[in-house]
């Protein structure tokens, strides 16, 4: 885009990112001794708050000048029609993470609002029915979005059904069918797919991770397009040391953190990052972010960095996260043909693997110490297998026992617990006596488990050693 005279359709994940990569662009633009025209649409340019599109379109209309670049964002890239990007060379950055969106409304009493403004019409699949804007139907302000019933989950409902350019379905083939007594929440959804820039001139993506993405998945689900996928950059000349500490062995979870005992498993986290200070950067879900602020150091950020290059001068991340499948999910879930492991895996693992990568370890030279903190175990394990997809080497997990959280057992999870319940009729005394060799097994599981990650990695040091020798932090 710098160096080739061309019309260009720049697209990025967030807002934020447009700056910083508008200013990079320009720069390599200018090393070249070329001065391209940008663009940049989104809501925070004056004059295009309340209508990013179509400012975008008009951008797309304006564009004249030979060598130009309109940057805009994901969300209003994904609202044109497919023949406004005729003539256009799209470069999409990152995976689009809003394509897949779902949901289930409740419209017991608001359905006549919804029958006055959308028709209904048979869909692909059985079941399922495509939501159309009637014509001449008035817009709907938000403010009036949120007076109504169950607003909140419907503001994303209208904002792509009232676009006209997203297909959305809904799985009642009459709005009054959401008004019978005792009628189950409406299911809608919505998928999007890179197929939809099929009309551009050039289309190129560039995003880690794209097999067995949501994006993935749609894509194939439209079918009609070959992916070709290319390499980007050269092979690394460094390879850091990688280590990835987890806290738990127990999957975390919004629901698990508003309990009790999820909240003191967040207090033990944050007191451990204090007491080693940290002073990299870090995130977690936006519930939970009380737990860490002004008790960590460091760069407190969102926990979705697709894209941003400007924490590589960090050695350590810190992300305690989850974005595991919801009920919301059902429909993309059948729209797909998924499971909850291959939500998991597209979201929470994706996001992860993304914000573990956006330090020091960006850059191929690197060869030092890399540090991730991460809430449990199976989160560790996962990103280090991506890691290591990814061409990183020297890549290991390591539980941290100072933090005195790895054998909290969340009930639901708990193997422990459906062989109490088999032997309910033991004695009280019989059952603490069980239940304290259990825990004292888990105990020296997790020790010997330290142990050979330590042996493995050439830190470990026995008993006996001389005084004054060095003792391994965890």
């Amino acid at each position: 885009m710098a160096t080739t005279t061309a019309i260009y359709l720049f697209v990025l994940p967030r807002i934020d990112l447009i700056k910083e990569q508008a200013a990079r662009l320009k720069d390599m633009a200018a090393a070249a001794g070329r001065s391209p025209t940008i663009v940049p649409i989104h809501s925070r340019v004056p004059g295009v708050k309340r209508g990013v599109v179509r400012a975008l379109r008009e951008a797309i209309d304006n564009a004249v000048e030979a060598h130009t670049v309109i940057i805009t964002t994901h969300a209003a890239a994904m609202e044109l029609y497919p023949d406004e990007l005729q003539g256009l060379n799209v470069r999409w950055d990152e995976l689009p993470e809003a394509a897949t969106p779902s949901g289930s409304i409740g419209l017991a009493t608001s359905w006549p609002a919804m029958r006055a403004r959308y028709a209904l019409t048979p869909g692909d699949e059985p079941g399922w029915f495509r939501v159309n804007l009637r014509s001449g139907a008035e817009p709907i302000s938000l403010d009036q979005i949120r007076e109504d019933v169950g607003g909140a989950k419907l503001i994303e409902f209208h904002r792509l059904a009232g676009s006209g350019s997203r297909v959305v379905e809904v799985d009642v083939a009459a709005w009054e069918d959401a008004g019978v007594p005792k009628a189950p929440p409406v299911r809608w959804r919505s998928v999007w797919s890179l197929a939809a820039l099929r009309l551009a001139a050039t289309v190129k993506v560039a995003a880690a991770g794209y097999p067995g993405s949501l994006a993935d998945h749609a894509m194939r689900r439209a079918g009609g397009v070959r992916v070709e996928a290319v390499h980007v950059g050269g092979p690394r000349t460094g390879q850091p040391q990688i280590r990835i500490y987890y806290y738990t062995q127990h999957p975390g979870s919004t629901g698990w953190w508003e309990k009790k005992e999820g909240r003191s498993c967040l207090v033990a986290i944050s007191r451990h990052l204090e007491g080693i200070g940290f002073d990299g950067y870090w995130a977690s879900n936006y519930d939970i972010v009380p737990f860490f602020t002004c008790r960590i150091g460091g760069d407190e950020t969102s926990p979705k960095l697709a894209g941003t290059n400007s924490l590589r001068h960090h050695t350590s991340c810190a992300l305690i996260y989850s974005a595991k499948a919801t009920p919301d999910d059902e429909a993309i879930i059948r729209a797909l043909g998924l499971n909850r492991e291959d939500i998991q895996a597209a979201r929470e693992d994706e996001d992860v693997f993304q914000f573990a990568c956006r330090g020091a370890i960006r850059d191929p030279n690197y060869s030092g110490d890399y540090a991730v903190y991460l809430y449990d175990h199976g989160q560790a394990e996962r990103l280090r297998n991506r890691l290591i997809g990814a061409g990183y080497t020297d890549v290991v997990t390591e539980p941290v026992v100072m933090a005195g959280i790895l054998d909290v057992v969340r009930p639901h999870h708990s193997r422990v617990g459906k062989r109490i319940s088999a032997t309910a009729t033991e004695t009280a005394a019989k059952r603490d006596a069980r239940l304290k060799a259990q825990d004292a097994q888990r105990k020296r599981d997790s020790r010997s488990a330290l142990k050979e990650v330590k042996i493995a990695n050439g830190t470990y040091k026995g008993r006996g050693r001389p005084k004054g020798s060095s003792q391994p932090s965890t």
